[in-house]
């Protein structure tokens, strides 16, 4: 590498986020041997062509863990293609890229990683083709509740965007030939019922936080089915909500039971669902986790679990036949003592990552 980079002589006191130009790291730079993992049987050889589709809320449009995930996958050596399709709503990057810069940005900064990111949608909002069967007063019945049809935060047509639906046949076609679609949709399902219940369940009865768990699958299967009846090769990987917030930038750590509550349940309901799993996601507390920029969304460190933990579960179920290795959550999750950790219990930190030198470096939650 260019001699600045050792010397620390580019960007601003050695944030490598700033460093652009000749100072720049490498477009790819490989993992060490010992931060790897191999597996016979896999779908993706190494090498191989590799495609992956993320269909979210404002999770996949204000921030980067999409984009983190290209970016490891191509680390990994993996021929990353990530054509454009014609599903509505969809964007090849964070909504005006107003996302935390993190360490390694310049790794996925210049790449386009088309994703459907809805802010403030539910998993319901890209279960339907039409709206043909709602009601005179804009409801449809989903696992026996009457739900708005109506996408957006607080189902209210001024937060819903440009897109008024995005079909499931149009997901469907559009992630035809996909090795893996994440789905992680369904953050704001309970949220609904917790903070907006009568404009998206109407006046009469609505449901508990866990009663939406059973929308949520209802929502979340006929999406499935629509994929799997277009390509019934496709990964559906099913994204786990994560918990709450505390003081801005805090895992909420009295909400974790409810998440983790919630999380049971919609898995349960989908296992009987084929080439489809569940993907685990858990935040170290008492660590800057989430973003000043967008409240209640994660940082990069957050990012950085999540897209790992999308890599893991691509590696489990035989996607991947090079994977990247962890170490122990509770050992390594929450280690900040990155100088003294191997590459394994580096990867699966949040607070440290391998940098473009093969050295496990910290990870802090991005520039805002």
């Amino acid at each position: 590498q260019p001699r600045c980079w050792a010397g620390g002589e580019c960007g601003h006191g050695g944030d490598q986020s700033l460093r652009t130009g000749f100072c720049a790291p490498p477009a790819v730079a490989p993992l060490p041997p010992a931060a790897v993992v191999r597996q016979a049987g896999a779908s993706v050889p190494i090498g191989g062509r590799l495609r992956f589709y993320v269909v979210g809320s404002s999770n996949a449009a204000w921030q980067n863990w999409p984009d983190q995930l290209h970016a490891m996958l191509r680390r990994l050596g993996y021929d990353v293609t990530l054509p454009r399709t014609e599903i509505p709503g969809e964007a090849t990057g964070p909504v005006g890229r107003l996302t935390p810069k993190c360490a390694d940005a310049p790794a996925y900064d210049g790449l386009d990683t088309p994703r459907v990111g809805m802010q403030g949608w539910s998993s319901w909002g890209f279960a339907y083709d039409s709206t043909a069967d709602c009601d005179a007063d804009g409801f449809r019945t989903i696992a026996g509740w009457r739900v708005s049809c109506t996408n957006g935060w607080a189902c209210n047509e001024r937060f819903r965007g440009d897109v008024p639906l995005v079909p499931a046949s149009a997901i469907a076609r559009g992630v035809r030939g996909a090795d893996v679609v994440v789905l992680a949709n369904f953050v704001n399902d309970g949220r609904t019922a917790q903070y907006t219940p009568r404009p998206c369940f109407g006046q009469g009865s609505v449901p508990s936080i866990m009663d939406t768990t059973n929308i949520t699958a209802v929502s979340l299967r006929r999406t499935i089915r629509a994929i799997h009846a277009e390509d019934p090769g496709v990964v559906v990987l099913v994204l786990a909500r994560y918990a709450g917030v505390r003081e801005v930038l805090y895992v909420n750590e009295g909400g974790v039971p409810q998440a983790d509550a919630i999380n049971a349940a919609v898995r349960d309901q989908l296992a009987d669902e084929p080439n489809t799993h569940f993907v685990d996601v858990r935040f170290p507390v008492e660590t800057s986790m989430f973003q000043t920029l967008n409240y209640g969304h994660a940082n990069c460190r957050g990012d950085k679990v999540i897209a790992s933990s999308v890599v893991g579960a691509m590696f489990q179920h035989k996607v991947l036949e090079r994977g990247m290795a962890f170490g122990d959550s509770e050992r390594c999750l929450g280690n900040s003592d990155c100088a003294s950790l191997g590459p394994a219990c580096c990867q699966r930190s949040a607070l440290c990552h391998i940098d473009f030198r093969g050295a496990c470096a910290p990870y802090g939650p991005g520039r805002q």
